[in-house]
């Protein structure tokens, strides 16, 4: 379970520009050079590049204890959901937080389902593998149709591993190289996935940060600044997208949030996340784009990443901690076989829906109890319910 909170650091009460410690402990150097001998004391001072380093190094406590990223990306998927919601428990006003605890978790289920249809995929090749050693009658028979003994143990541990396998035919021999190259697929479709969650926590968690504890003015004066960073944090995309850019969509989006405005807050933060680090981290990258694509998006990620459920169904976002729900917290990307998940004009569409969706169960009472619950318990830090 996750107990880390959002706790105060010995900076944030100090005032930018003012000395980090007093006066009486600061360090002294004497020059001797010359006549004169010199005394020069050394003031540390608050300076942006200090504070940006305080919320940065927060975020990678969460995710990467040590300096070193937890290697279980759904281990760390939990991490980045709690992180999430605990920023919309201490601070309504952050809805695009509140909003991402739910869609990081359906990564999460993305990263559930792949394991689990690897596991099984697997377990089906050995079973069948095992089948093939020791009962070789037992497949010569069901190829001719026939019964005329009663099945093996060996048999019948590979029919329950074939049941249990979503993916048909996993063990035909014929399919072997379409299987393993699918598996290769998905492989590679969930550590994007990762990657993408990975890499959007920690360009935004820090700004949520900043903002609660310093405020607005300080964050527009010191917005720039964050950039110097840069060889100095984990970021896995460096080379696609870089660390800490100024991006207007980050001003516009906590400037609404000061003025009140907390939809159109969460409308400049989704443009941020979407197009300024998923654009560029995940979708721009070829091979990924032509998975997230029609029918080939059907067929990967219908079985492994729990967001389509069928070559002809939908991608969907579930406004709940569990990974799916039949009632309104639940948000449909399409229902056509052929739409492009890469293509940022579907998926900023499908991204203004979820946003009002969950701004409208936010304003009803029972909906908003409802959505409360789901995201305390995601701040525990809960594996994913299917």
């Amino acid at each position: 379970m996750t107990t880390q909170a959002l706790v105060p650091h010995e900076l944030d009460t100090k005032k930018l520009w003012d000395s980090t410690v007093e006066l009486s402990t600061c360090k002294r150097i004497t020059s001797h050079d010359g006549r004169n001998p010199k005394t020069t004391i050394v003031v540390p001072i608050l300076t942006c590049r200090c504070l940006w380093k305080r919320f940065q190094r927060e975020a990678e406590d969460w995710i990467a204890p040590g300096g070193v990223l937890i290697a279980d990306p759904q281990a760390r998927n939990r991490r980045i959901n709690a992180a999430y919601a605990q920023l919309w428990l201490a601070d309504n006003r952050f809805q695009w937080a509140g909003l991402a605890a739910f869609a990081s978790k359906q990564v999460g289920c993305g990263l559930l389902h792949a394991v689990t249809l690897d596991e099984r995929i697997e377990a089906e090749k050995r079973a069948y593998q095992q089948l093939r050693d020791k009962a070789p009658q037992d497949l010569l028979d069901r190829r001719r149709l026939i019964n005329i003994r009663p099945k093996s143990e060996e048999w019948h541990a590979w029919d329950q591993a074939r049941q249990q396998n979503p993916l048909p035919q996993a063990s035909n021999p014929l399919l072997g190289g379409a299987v393993a190259t699918l598996q290769d697929q998905l492989k590679y479709v969930h550590e994007m996935l990762a990657l993408g969650n990975t890499a959007l926590f920690l360009d935004v968690y820090p700004l949520h940060r900043f903002y609660m504890v310093r405020g607005f003015e300080e964050m527009q004066t010191c917005l720039e600044d964050r950039n110097s960073l840069k060889d100095e944090v984990i970021w896995p995309i460096a080379d696609k997208v870089e660390f800490g850019a100024f991006q207007t969509e980050v001003s516009d989006s906590f400037r609404a949030i000061e003025s009140g405005n907390i939809a159109k807050g969460v409308d400049y933060m989704a443009a941020h996340e979407q197009l300024n680090i998923l654009q560029p981290a995940m979708y721009d990258d070829p091979d990924f784009a032509k998975l997230m694509q029609g029918t080939q998006a059907g067929d990967v990620l219908s079985i492994v990443t729990g967001l389509f459920t069928g070559i002809s169904e939908e991608i969907q976002l579930t406004l709940a901690s569990q990974c799916k729900v039949t009632d309104d917290r639940r948000v449909s990307f399409s229902s056509n076989p052929f739409a492009n998940l890469a293509d940022k004009n579907q998926r900023m569409e499908f991204v203004g829906r979820a946003a009002t969706q969950f701004d409208q169960l936010l304003k009803n009472p029972i909906t908003r109890a409802q959505l409360e619950r789901s995201i305390f318990e995601i701040s525990t830090g809960m594996d994913i319910k299917p």
